[in-house]
């Protein structure tokens, strides 16, 4: 794509170009990486934005259900249909903050559902399932009749919903959810029907080429008209970022960069911001870690910048070979080249 428009949103992973309100928007993907709600971290890893958009593309089409995607990714860049975003206001009730979600209330279309729909097919070591596991209505609402355990494996998805468009993710029941989404019974019907099938066709997906999907992600728009019942479709993106992958027990997404910062003091210093910030009802708890606790992330090694590279773009490779016959990554490692590496054996 040549003479690309203005960027009119930058986020932590990928920014989007065009001109507000006109069709097309252009995702342009990068090599930056962003885990525990940091956003930005301070390096990157090589073709990773790439990867991640030929992976966008791919699972848009692959999966069969309306999406916003216009296209296959060309380079970094992925062309979509413009989605309007309804940010809720925050405002200080108490000492807390709380957001207003009435602008919902309109039954808008063509604008983001403003949550995450989480699926989980079972529950791998640190899942945060288990943090609820224990409470009989999470339960009853998960359809589980005993409590999860750490292993466990699930033959339908269990279905899960978190904020998407406040200072940070927050579980919610499904009540909640479609309070905040002015969402109607028959509208959270259709959506949990929805990430059912995408969820399992993912699942397929990856079973095909050796990795094992645990649980991950999707964000919906809403589409149809205001005063009907209305319609979804998939948006943002699908990858490794938004999804639990392992083989053999190793994590081949975001999980494993995730890895390698837990037992750090900058962890323990944004997990102690995080509940600074909600007792002092203020929203920027980047700000407490970094002036107040004086910690901020650490680059990655070497070693680990190559590995997680090489995540990204070999299950790109393996997913371009099995399912569409072509080499889109020649340079990256086979799957099983990977693990091996992350085991700690010689990549070579």
């Amino acid at each position: 794509m040549s003479g690309l428009p203005e960027i009119i949103y930058r986020g932590s992973v990928k920014d989007v170009r065009g001109v507000e309100g006109q069709s097309p928007y252009i995702f342009e993907y990068s090599d930056r990486y962003s885990v525990y709600d940091w956003g930005q971290m301070p390096d990157g890893l090589e073709k990773k934005g790439e990867a991640l958009a030929f992976m966008a593309g791919f699972f848009f089409q692959h999966l069969g259900l309306p999406h916003h995607a216009l296209g296959e990714a060309e380079g970094t860049l992925l062309k979509v249909k413009p989605v309007t975003v309804l940010r809720p206001e925050a405002k200080t009730e108490d000492g807390k903050i709380v957001w207003d979600y009435s602008a919902y209330q309109a039954r808008p279309v063509n604008t983001l559902v403003p949550l995450e729909v989480i699926f989980r097919f079972g529950v791998p070591e640190g899942s945060s399932m288990l943090k609820r596991a224990s409470d009989p209505a999470w339960r009853a609402e998960a359809g589980l009749q005993a409590e999860p355990k750490t292993g466990d494996r699930f033959e339908k998805p269990v279905i899960e919903f978190s904020t998407k468009l406040e200072n940070k993710d927050r579980y919610i029941s499904r009540a909640e959810a479609a309070r905040i989404a002015g969402m109607d019974p028959g509208e959270m019907h259709t959506l949990l029907a929805l990430v059912t099938t995408a969820a399992e066709g993912l699942k397929s997906c990856f079973a095909g080429i050796g990795v094992e999907l645990w649980d991950g992600k999707f964000e919906f728009a809403f589409t149809g008209r205001a005063r009907e019942p209305r319609g979804f479709m998939l948006v943002d993106s699908i990858g490794p970022d938004e999804l639990r992958l392992t083989v053999d027990g190793l994590h081949l997404s975001k999980e494993w960069l995730r890895s390698q910062y837990k037992g750090s003091g900058w962890l323990a210093a944004a997990e102690k911001a995080k509940k600074l910030a909600d007792a002092r009802g203020a929203l920027e708890w980047k700000e407490i870690c970094t002036q107040e606790l004086g910690e901020s992330p650490k680059p990655l090694s070497a070693d680990a910048k190559e590995k997680g590279s090489m995540i990204y773009l070999s299950l790109a490779e393996a997913l371009a070979k099995k399912y569409l016959h072509r080499s889109v990554f020649p340079g990256a490692w086979p799957l099983d080249r990977l693990v091996e590496a992350l085991k700690g054996k010689a990549a070579a």
